[in-house]
């Protein structure tokens, strides 16, 4: 068997050494180096062929993990919600109720207002207009009677006479001394142009008959107090009789409880007032 030369025996341990693989000498053990390990035959011409690239050393340590970006704090609002006392069960029947309880409120509720004026306001416009500056902006007298504190009540107990008076005035109720209103009136009944001597102007021509009752109104409930039977007011706000028919036609024209018209040609009643009536009472 041909022997190894000592070069090619010295390379073997030198590169076994290099590789980790221990540094014996082959020839000393008397084995024949592995086949894997055998060095490749030397090329012609005697040179040494170049040792491979050994395998690079592990790092010394392994380089440390990125460290994990922190948790975001959760917002105040979010942990409010997660912390939130839940809906009790006993709750849901009376939730589920509400929409129901809102139609039956909605639908009890009184028509919506039209914009339009109602008929005392009406009439606090029309006293403001035309009647305030004799009687006073609060009705407690001027140029012409005080209407305030229950006074307006005690001459006319019947709105039926104060809208006569109204409307065709002093003069058409009769010349100078002539009794009008109550008889029975506490301190005696009114007579036209006793008081300072000045005429009551007729509002004939100057009002329509639904005007006159809305400032009559005005001058009753606002100015003298009086509080009517609220079953003699309707849905509109308007006065009626105690029958319950409308004290104004369709056409805004003053009628009697029985629907006849309630002034003749001349701007008289065409029924009398009903002077016993209690205080408000109309006939």
């Amino acid at each position: 068997m041909t022997e190894v030369p000592e070069h090619l025996l010295k390379r073997s341990r030198d590169r076994r050494a290099a590789l980790g693989l221990g540094g014996g000498d082959a020839g000393d053990s008397g084995d024949a180096a592995p086949a894997a390990a055998a060095p490749a035959e030397e090329p012609a011409g005697g040179a040494v062929a170049p040792a491979a690239p050994t395998a690079a050393a592990p790092q010394a340590a392994a380089t440390p993990a990125t460290s994990a970006a922190p948790e975001k704090p959760v917002p105040p609002y979010v942990k409010a919600a997660l912390t939130r006392k839940k809906i009790p069960l006993w709750v849901m029947p009376v939730l589920i109720f509400i929409p129901v309880w809102a139609i039956i409120y909605v639908g009890g509720l009184s028509k919506a207002a039209t914009g339009e004026p109602t008929q005392l306001e009406e009439g606090a416009t029309i006293f403001a207009a035309q009647c305030a500056s004799c009687h006073g902006s609060t009705g407690g007298g001027g140029v012409g009677r005080p209407m305030s504190d229950g006074a307006m009540i005690e001459t006319f107990p019947d709105i039926l006479g104060q809208l006569e008076f109204v409307w065709v005035g002093s003069d058409g109720t009769g010349p100078k001394g002539t009794p009008y209103g109550n008889p029975d009136r506490p301190g005696g009944q009114h007579t036209t142009l006793s008081f300072n001597g000045n005429p009551m102007p007729a509002f004939e021509g100057s009002l329509t008959q639904a005007e006159l009752l809305a400032v009559v109104r005005y001058e009753r409930e606002v100015l003298s107090g009086l509080t009517p039977e609220p079953s003699q007011i309707n849905a509109e706000g308007q006065l009626i009789y105690p029958n319950g028919n409308p004290m104004l036609d369709s056409a805004g024209n003053l009628l009697t409880p029985d629907g006849e018209p309630l002034f003749d040609s001349d701007g008289k009643l065409t029924i009398q007032p009903n002077w016993t009536d209690p205080v408000g009472g109309v006939s």
